[in-house]
């Protein structure tokens, strides 16, 4: 397989194909810094980190006014991981975690600018819950890539919740930061199951819609979706 495009803008274009968004970012490698880049401009900055994953990538706020300026962090050896093992080639034991934070922060990033150039609020628990869901169906397109075959097996699907949620823990001290985590995987797991089991073109709806919802009408849909 050849790879045509940037990891980052190929994923930007199908998470936004996915939930129907329009976020009016034609460039996103602009808002992308590394280490040299957090250390010139970010880290004696007052900011705030709306994430801080385990593989030290971040989702970075200012508060400038009248607008809002946001930034990914991408620590430059996880950038460095991920190009030599492109998951788009093959997603695996050694590339699986760091792809998935890879992902998670540009989801946050793309929610982010979507609600706010609606005026939208949102809570953090949405903002995490939003991204697991992402997580799952892009490491199913992954898998998809490297099976050759769109129709991924009962296996593959626990592969990925696997990595995502079940493994998952959270050594957090602030229990109110800690049940948010765990909630947001809990909820993930439930929704990612749920969306397995439509047809696809009810997959797509239900997951626009789910987008689009605030975070207590996601619950209640998850939690309806189980009776």
């Amino acid at each position: 397989m050849k790879i045509r495009h940037p990891l980052i803008k190929e994923l930007q274009r199908k998470i936004e194909k996915t939930y129907a968004l329009n976020t009016g970012i034609t460039n996103i490698e602009q808002y992308i810094i590394g280490d040299k880049g957090y250390e010139e401009f970010y880290a004696k900055e007052k900011i705030r980190m709306v994430v801080n994953s385990h593989s030290g990538a971040k989702v970075l706020i200012r508060d400038a006014g009248e607008t809002l300026k946001v930034s990914i962090y991408y620590p430059d050896e996880l950038i460095r991981e991920l190009e030599s093992n492109d998951p788009r080639l093959g997603l695996h034991d050694g590339n699986v975690d760091l792809c998935a934070s890879f992902v998670e922060e540009l989801d946050h990033f793309l929610f982010i600018a979507q609600n706010y150039k609606q005026n939208r609020p949102f809570s953090l628990l949405e903002l995490e819950l939003q991204a697991n869901v992402t997580k799952y169906l892009v490491l199913k397109y992954f898998i998809a890539l490297q099976n050759k075959s769109i129709k991924l097996s009962k296996f593959d699907k626990e592969y990925i919740r696997y990595h995502l949620f079940y493994k998952r823990k959270y050594d957090i001290e602030d229990t109110s930061e800690r049940k948010r985590y765990e909630d947001a995987v809990k909820f993930g797991m439930m929704y990612t199951k749920h969306i397995d089991l439509l047809p696809q073109e009810d997959r797509l709806r239900d997951l626009r819609q789910f987008s689009r919802m605030t975070c207590p009408s996601k619950i209640r849909h998850i939690q309806s979706a189980r009776n």
